[in-house]
């Protein structure tokens, strides 16, 4: 039953066969900018789903970025080759060997690190990565902005939060690893910075929260849901949830 849940989640999540092959890309694409692509190197960004982990890496060249994903509920590897390059705003278009086309944003360039937005166009093809436009510092869609690092050894997102808070009159205590709601002790299942979603597990209850913003030390916007089951609970996105205020009262 759990392998049956683990194939649904991967399905709805990334939904590899739903992707429309566009086999005139490269014709469509060589009026787009054609930029030298000088990034290089390995990029690894690891992360949790259904409380286990998954590495995925991203392998720069000059004409092409190949891509590996290892984890027990979803695993790839395939290698996008280079459509266009715009380097005035780090706008990348590529295409896999299935004529599947992806864009990618890089920003944030350090010794060790990248942060990379990732977008595959799963209905418009090369017409979908023309027109699709540079993400906001703060999207949620696609999960998001996430930086990757040169290390293998990448943690795991953390949740910078750690108290006491109430929400709409309810006691809540937020932890990374917990969260007490309603009396209830949910285990943390996975987290995602990009997406800001946390998601833990009590029993057969599934708790998932978004978080409108991480940058108030009192004060903030959080949505709150329980779930009985987990694949609606990652069906739901962050544009569909419900914000209210979240006031800590110690930490």
């Amino acid at each position: 039953m759990k392998t049956l849940l683990y194939l649904a989640i991967v399905f709805m999540l990334f939904a590899c066969s739903s992707a429309t092959p566009d086999p005139d890309a490269a014709k469509m694409a060589a009026g787009q900018p054609q930029d030298f692509f000088a990034l290089r190197g390995d990029y690894h960004w690891k992360f949790q789903l259904m409380g286990t982990n998954q590495h995925s890496t991203h392998v720069l060249f000059a004409d092409s970025i190949q891509y590996r994903m290892k984890g027990i509920v979803y695993s790839t590897d395939y290698t996008m080759k280079k459509l266009s390059y715009d380097q005035s705003t780090d706008k990348w278009i590529g295409q896999d060997e299935n004529n599947i086309v992806y864009v990618m944003f890089f920003k944030d360039q350090t010794d060790s690190t990248l942060t990379i937005y990732k977008h595959k166009c799963k209905t418009g093809g090369i017409k979908e990565a023309i027109e699709f436009q540079l993400p906001p510092d703060d999207a949620t869609a696609d999960h998001g902005w996430n930086v990757n690092s040169t290390t293998v050894d990448e943690p795991i997102d953390i949740l910078p939060i750690n108290g006491e808070f109430v929400s709409l009159g309810t006691q809540m205590s937020i932890s990374d690893s917990l969260v007490v709601y309603n009396g209830q002790t949910f285990n943390k299942m996975s987290y995602h910075a990009g997406e800001r979603r946390w998601v833990g597990e009590a029993g057969e209850i599934y708790l998932q929260l978004f978080f409108e913003n991480l940058t108030s030390p009192n004060e903030m916007r959080i949505s709150v849901e329980t779930f009985s089951d987990l694949e609606i609970a990652y069906r739901k996105k962050y544009e569909e949830a419900t914000f209210n205020v979240l006031k800590i009262t110690s930490n």
